[in-house]
């Protein structure tokens, strides 16, 4: 199967068009039936494997919404475009995204991003795009364009701090809770997170066994992404991002956008924030929503095959 590789911030994703996944092997029959269409988490925590297979932090599968059963009326399938070089285009596509250890996750800003990148690229749609998500409409913008690199806006949308179904244990007008005494904040934006404030710069080492302690445990019924967020002040602070079936990852859109709600709930920033990543750094704005000035580079594009079985001689 052909898929495409993307990086924003080093937050690498994998973007498939569902139709290869009707043929897995890349072989499309004569006649008849196909194939068989490959399971999503399987291959995803297998393609995501860096020393068995290609290596990502997620996978996103994607299709035009007139083929994702979207109904029609105000859907933005009706959006739906000219051709393009015997191919149909349109600014609507379905989006879908699993984790690098197979399972699905709602939301996620850098694989929008790179599925945006890829659509561009390829001329399949134009600025702005839609993607319809498992929470939502979201649209990514085309800023600027040098080769390989995309400058995108990306749209995460409003924060949820109310939010019962991935946080339970919530109470009215509960800005923040414990975990072990640990001080955190939840809330959602798409997907759960755990914002929690650093007075100091800690270990990485630690920070990770920290972030996989709060990932997994029972408060939180679909498990929670985690944002370690130290600001030395003003508009500028540093995150250590641990995500849901990922691990430490370089960069989180959805995790700089938790962070940017907390410091905004909390009077702590107005309308913009700058995470530093070190040689880049992710710039969050609120204009009715939030949304993520994004750069996104197309790494590579190849031929993928999946294993079926292990290999016997």
């Amino acid at each position: 199967m052909i898929f495409y590789k993307t990086s924003s911030f080093g937050n690498d994703f994998i973007e498939i068009d569902e139709g290869e996944l009707a043929y897995p092997t890349g072989r499309r029959p004569r006649g008849g039936l196909p194939a068989g269409r490959a399971d999503k988490g399987l291959l995803a925590e297998e393609i995501c494997d860096a020393h068995h297979a290609v290596g990502a932090d997620g996978v996103v599968f994607y299709s035009p919404c007139r083929q994702a059963g979207i109904p029609s009326g105000d859907s933005p399938c009706r959006q739906a475009g000219v051709s393009v070089g015997g191919r149909a285009r349109g600014n609507a596509f379905h989006f879908q995204i699993h984790n690098r250890d197979g399972t699905v996750a709602e939301l996620s800003g850098n694989g929008m991003a790179g599925l945006a990148a890829v659509l561009f690229r390829r001329r399949l749609a134009s600025s702005p795009l839609i993607l319809q998500t498992a929470v939502g409409r979201r649209q990514v913008e085309l800023l600027a364009r040098r080769g390989p690199v995309f400058q995108l806006n990306v749209e995460i949308g409003r924060p949820d701090f109310s939010n019962r179904t991935f946080f339970p244990f919530l109470k009215n007008r509960q800005d923040r809770s414990l975990i072990d005494g640990l001080e955190f904040y939840p809330v959602s934006v798409g997907n759960p997170h755990a914002v929690v404030l650093c007075r100091e710069r800690m270990d990485p080492d630690a920070l990770t066994a920290l972030g996989r302690k709060i990932e997994c445990h029972p408060m939180f019924p679909a498990r929670v992404n985690v944002e370690f967020v130290h600001c030395p002040g003003g508009e500028l602070c540093r995150v250590f991002f641990y995500e849901r079936g990922v691990g430490p990852t370089l960069a989180s859109s959805t995790g700089s956008a938790a962070v940017f709600a907390v410091l905004r709930r909390l009077g702590k920033v107005r309308d913009r924030l700058t995470i530093d990543c070190g040689s880049e750094k992710i710039v969050v704005s609120w204009n009715k929503g939030i949304f993520i000035r994004n750069f996104t580079r197309l790494v590579c594009r190849g031929e993928y095959f999946p294993c079926s079985a292990p290999a016997t001689f």
